[in-house]
């Protein structure tokens, strides 16, 4: 069995140029959960070891192009609006580094597909560098799929609807599939796939959230690590400082637990030292941060949350967030003023 190259730098594109008639327009534009597809896809592709991500659009969308921006995710433009997947294939290995060694070609509307299938993929590439490596569903060829470097100049040849699949056709030598759960490479293409919470996302409908990153994670140095974590996951900061919280402004915050048991002890560590607090903008920004943030107790909350990665205890949990809407608008109010804060 051959080494794996674990230096072997491969790229990774979303296709996110089709006209979704089907379903009433652009899919990459529609939000699952809050989230447009084209987001989950590309933050998932982000968790892997790609050595570079970005999405190929159609000429005139300029939607997706803000939506990228946002994410800080590289726009390629299709070579043509309507001469179908070629024009997406050609424009994506044009735009390759000379440096990859491949080029992994997933769908925008499969927003299922968790970071370790991208990244089996990738791995599998690195086991065999010539190869095409491509997803199996209950013993079907479907996507994602890896073509090495090898067969960039017959997919630069392609036209049409053409896409990947007569470049696998003529060497089936070369492939390499991996299985991977049907349920989570389903795609979505019509519209009876939908799940019900899925809904078309207005462009720029906006939220903003609170966050205060607490005493013990500015002490232990983490307010850098979490901050970065917050703008990695597409969240906008749009006002911040430090500051230092005395007895008064902690249990004006704190008011709504003055009866609970915890409240004194609560007080006396937030104002034990400095704290962070932000003002976090994005689409559904206060899920978002929740989920980002992990479970109150950070021996429960999911691997790589803020909790998880620089929480101490259920009471030294690193960061606080708003919980919802109406919340949000009062914590913030509390300590900003409208002239801190960054304007649209």
């Amino acid at each position: 069995m051959s080494t794996p190259d674990a230096t072997l730098a491969i790229e990774a594109c979303v296709l996110a140029a089709g006209r979704g008639s089907r379903m009433g327009g652009a899919k990459h534009l529609l939000a699952l959960d809050g989230v447009p597809l084209l987001e989950r896809v590309a933050r998932t592709l982000a968790r892997s070891s790609a050595s570079r991500v970005f999405v190929v659009l159609a000429p005139a969308d300029a939607d997706g192009a803000a939506l990228a921006e946002r994410l800080g995710v590289a726009v390629v433009r299709a070579e043509s609006a309507d001469e179908g997947r070629a024009a997406s294939v050609r424009a994506a290995v044009r735009s390759v580094s000379r440096d990859a060694r491949g080029l992994l070609f997933a769908l925008a509307d499969q927003p299922f597909l968790e970071a370790e299938d991208f990244e089996r993929l990738l791995a599998e590439l690195r086991e065999a560098p010539h190869a095409i490596v491509r997803a199996r569903y209950d013993g079907e060829p479907g996507s994602p799929v890896l073509f090495a470097r090898d067969y960039f100049p017959e997919l630069l040849e392609l036209r049409g609807r053409e896409g990947g699949r007569s470049v696998i056709a003529r060497h089936p030598e070369a492939v390499r599939s991996l299985d991977i759960p049907a349920a989570r490479g389903r795609d979505l293409d019509r519209p009876e796939d939908l799940p019900t919470r899925v809904a078309r996302l207005p462009c720029g409908a906006m939220e903003r959230t609170f966050s205060i990153v607490k005493p013990d994670a500015v002490r232990a140095n983490k307010t850098g690590a979490i901050l970065a974590m917050i703008e990695g996951a597409g969240l906008k900061i749009v006002g911040t400082k430090m500051i230092q919280l005395d007895p008064a402004k902690a249990e004006g915050f704190y008011a709504v637990h003055k009866e609970r048991p915890f409240f004194a002890s609560l007080v006396k560590f937030m104002t034990s030292g400095p704290v962070v607090v932000s003002v976090l903008e994005g689409d559904d920004a206060i899920a978002r941060y929740r989920k980002l943030m992990g479970a109150t107790d950070p021996a429960k909350a999911d691997a790589g949350t803020i909790r998880k990665l620089h929480a101490s205890n259920i009471e030294q949990n690193a960061v606080h967030g708003s919980d919802a809407s109406e919340t949000a608008k009062d914590e913030i109010a509390y300590f900003f003023a409208a002239t801190e804060l960054v304007r649209r």
